[in-house]
């Protein structure tokens, strides 16, 4: 199966939630290659699927709700895979994906109400997770990213 892995510089970001997770595979320059809402019961299930397919070797993950648990539960069960969990700060990251996302799904009469003004009838926290792999690559371009463990 390695073989059929999608070979670039993928990383996956995770929204991590008490209920739900976002997530998205990044690359470098910003692609989104997917990204999508998880029950949090089925993270790994989920996190093992998308290395499956991508060559994905570090996980980003925001610094906020649920973040420690996370981190502990994919380095006990990816113990033996070579990935990086790595953490960045959260902070404003919902407001941003959720303005993201309204921005993105403009459109009937939402283009004549304020963006303030407007909730998304839907979960967002894969547009979240965008916003933390954009981070992380901004961070790793400036040369300060910490917190890589294996």
């Amino acid at each position: 199966m390695k073989n059929n892995l999608i070979k670039n510089d993928s990383v996956l970001a995770l929204d991590p939630g008490k209920r739900k997770f976002g997530y998205a595979v990044l690359l470098p320059d910003g692609t989104v290659r997917r990204k999508g809402i998880g029950e949090t019961k089925l993270l790994i299930e989920v996190v093992r699927g998308i290395m499956a397919e991508f060559a994905i070797d570090t996980l980003i993950l925001g610094d906020r709700t649920g973040s420690k648990e996370f981190r502990e539960l994919l380095i006990q069960e990816l113990k033996g895979e070579p990935i990086h969990v790595v953490r960045v700060d959260e902070d404003n990251s919902s407001r941003e994906g959720r303005t993201r996302y309204l921005q993105k799904h403009r459109h009937g009469w939402r283009r004549f109400l304020p963006i303030g003004l407007q909730s998304p009838p839907e979960p967002y926290d894969d547009y979240v997770a965008v916003i933390l792999g954009e981070r992380y690559f901004r961070k790793e371009e400036s040369g300060r990213t910490e917190g890589g463990c294996k």
